[in-house]
């Protein structure tokens, strides 16, 4: 029976050239088919936004860092139909758990938060970007493969970008009204844009290793030991399969099954008795923590590891950047539909650039306390988080801000109670499907203010999903990224839709 060749021992047909040619022109140019240019393409793709995503790997990274998806991404990528197939390939985990040996130092558990999900998913980005692109695909888009970003140049009213198939040597000129760099931390979008890359590198280095073990330490938990020989972070990923990502010297090589195997005999608990049987993968990297001076210059944004980079204790680059790419992608999508002002693009950099600075002191100071090599200090350091682990608000207060679900955004009003403006809203039933608008309703209100906020968001331009919700003090505006635009006393609700309108065209101001 004849074999039907590979796509590398295919010949390449006038055809097959044709299907590879990229168009002359698109509203959205994205560079870099990671975890976040997949979401944000997946996510233009629900809302028939035209875009091109482009990547010069020939296929999904087979080693990559982020191991860990927080409640936060999940709840962001349900509104493109991929959490629940993510899910499926993962490993729910109940907390992240530090420990000193065999002693629990402290715990931060997920199960109580207000979320669908409320837990850390295990699951290796390569699983991230494969479940992300079979999405895409399923509502009909693509990435273009093998294709590399060679310069920027303005052309109004956007760019122009000068792109090579990397297999043909065919060099494309492509109009965009706007680029998104997802193209990771040596972002050659950044680079054109001539955007500052500030930051500096830690005096640390990590190794980051798959790998098959018989274990009978605690299941259930990314666990994170304390020990004078150094950090060792514990996860355990689908299948039989661990990753440990550990502290490591300056001059070390790559690990083998014999430094694994003493890693975890020297920083691990003796009670797990750790049985390394197969390699699976292994690397090691310096940590950096790095901030683009602006996330937007004109039509150009930075998305993800091309805007911020920091250290990997707490697991919060990629979900980090996937919110980045749901919080831009509404705004692109209202612009150029034409219900908001172009203006409205501001608030990214103004919203998301906050946040990453938070981010990245958050994960400074974790990584500082996690790598203490001082005996005294480590004592210390044991015992202050111990007794604050038995406080409950602290408890809630860490889980929280892991699971990214704490995160907001300027403008709630002084004294209104939760959710306030800026604020995430947990997902209700009754909220948009998808990518979209929800006015949410507190109890109790009349027929006729009921149906007089049913009539004015009939005649809104931007869709909004109207649905009463239980613990609501007030009447709030939802935005597509699940965050409050607005808000209202309860009998004023239908003051809402004609609200947003004008909202959405505010004079959004340009951050410095």
């Amino acid at each position: 029976m004849p074999t039907t060749p590979s796509p590398a021992e295919t010949p390449e047909t006038p055809e097959g050239r044709a299907g590879r040619r990229l168009p002359s022109s698109t509203d959205v140019l994205i560079v870099g088919a990671g975890p976040t240019g997949l979401a944000l393409a997946s996510a233009l793709r629900t809302m028939g936004v035209d875009h091109l995503l482009i990547d010069r790997a020939a296929a999904p990274a087979v080693h990559s860092r982020a191991a860990a998806a927080h409640a936060r991404t999940l709840e962001s990528l349900a509104t493109i139909g991929a959490a629940e197939p993510l899910v499926a390939r993962g490993r729910a985990g109940r907390a992240f758990v530090a420990r000193d040996g065999e002693r629990q130092v402290v715990s931060t558990p997920f199960d109580e938060l207000d979320t669908p999900y409320p837990f850390v998913l295990a699951v290796p980005q390569q699983t991230t970007e494969e479940v992300l692109q079979a999405r895409l695909e399923e509502l009909g888009g693509t990435v273009h493969r093998r294709h590399t970003l060679l310069d920027l140049t303005e052309l109004y009213p956007g760019m122009n970008a000068l792109i090579v198939d990397d297999e043909t040597g065919e060099v494309t000129s492509v109009q965009a009204r706007y680029v998104v760099g997802c193209d990771g931390i040596h972002s050659t979008v950044r680079q054109r844009a001539g955007i500052p890359f500030v930051g500096h590198d830690r005096p640390h280095n990590f190794a980051l290793i798959e790998f098959e073990m018989e274990w009978s330490g605690p299941e259930g938990e990314i666990t994170f030991f304390f020990s004078p020989a150094g950090l060792l972070a514990v996860s355990h990923l689908p299948g039989d399969l661990y990753r440990i990502v550990a502290l490591v010297d300056d001059d070390a090589g790559t690990p083998s099954l014999e430094d694994i195997q003493h890693m975890l005999d020297t920083r691990g608990p003796t009670a797990a008795g750790a049985r390394v049987r197969r390699l699976e993968m292994a690397s090691t990297w310096r940590v950096t923590h790095r901030l683009a001076d602006t996330f937007s210059k004109g039509n150009v944004f930075l998305v993800g590891d091309a805007a911020h980079v920091h250290s990997p204790v707490g697991a919060q680059g990629m979900n980090t950047g996937i919110q980045d790419a749901f919080n831009l992608a509404w705004k692109l999508g209202a612009v150029l539909d034409g219900t908001a002002s172009p203006a409205l693009l501001n608030t990214y950099n103004a919203e998301r650039r906050a946040i990453a600075q938070g981010v990245l002191g958050f994960t400074a100071q974790l990584h500082d306390a996690s790598t203490l090599s001082d005996p005294q200090s480590i004592h210390l350091r044991n015992e202050v988080l111990a007794a604050a682990s038995r406080i409950p608000e602290f408890q809630t207060w860490l889980a929280r801000r892991l699971a990214q679900i704490a995160t907001a955004y300027p403008g709630a009003e002084p004294g209104t109670p939760h959710p306030r403006v800026g604020e995430r809203m947990p997902p209700r039933p009754g909220m948009a499907e998808g990518i979209g608008w929800s006015l949410l309703l507190p109890p109790g209100l009349g027929a006729e203010t009921v149906q007089a906020v049913d009539e004015a968001a009939a005649t809104s331009p931007t869709r909004l999903a109207v649905a009463t919700v239980d613990d609501l003090p007030h009447a709030v505006l939802v935005r597509p990224d699940g965050h409050v635009a607005l808000t209202a006393p309860g009998p004023e609700a239908a003051t809402l839709p004609g609200a947003l309108r004008a909202w959405l065209n505010r004079p959004w101001p340009a951050s410095t």
